[in-house]
């Protein structure tokens, strides 16, 4: 399967209220933030070497009138093994997070994310982008079905 296509999606069923962020050190270790480097974990991938990019994907998001999140393209297809360099571009008036993980961390990480609305990101998985503003995240992606999503920075249900 050196070839088999895994496909990164960016989850458009994710549809939260989007609220403001505030400056917090927040508390508790978020899950998966250096899983990569866990043993006997399955991660998605590690941080990606900057020197060996395969591909870069430039993305955008903003959000509707009525609070909706828009992301261009709004689907991946990623080859296993590729490293990938993501330029996200926040066009909307809120900030954002670029979030890389499985389909159980990307779960885990909202609901953590639920728990502790204003906590300051540090993984090496995501990125933060600020409204109007761009940012950079460079992955070297394993063999497994990944998914990426974009989250208000605090998502409230």
């Amino acid at each position: 399967m050196t070839n088999f296509l895994r496909t990164c999606t960016i989850a458009l069923a994710l549809v939260l209220p989007a609220f403001s962020v505030g400056a917090s050190s927040g508390k508790g270790q978020q899950p998966h933030a250096r899983a990569f480097e866990v043993p006997g974990h399955d991660p998605i991938g590690k941080p990606g070497d900057g020197s060996s990019i395969d591909t870069t994907i430039e993305l955008s998001i903003r959000e509707t009138e009525s609070g909706y999140m828009l992301f261009e393209p709004d689907a991946l297809h990623i080859e296993s093994g590729s490293v990938i360099r993501f330029l996200i571009s926040n066009l909307g008036g809120l900030d954002h997070e670029f979030f890389l993980g499985s389909f159980n961390e990307v779960a885990e990480h909202q609901q953590w994310m639920r728990e502790h609305p204003d906590m300051q990101h540090d993984n090496a998985n995501s990125v933060s982008i600020p409204s109007g503003q761009n940012a950079e995240l460079i992955w070297e992606f394993f063999d497994m079905t990944v998914s990426a999503i974009w989250t208000p920075p605090s998502s409230d249900p």
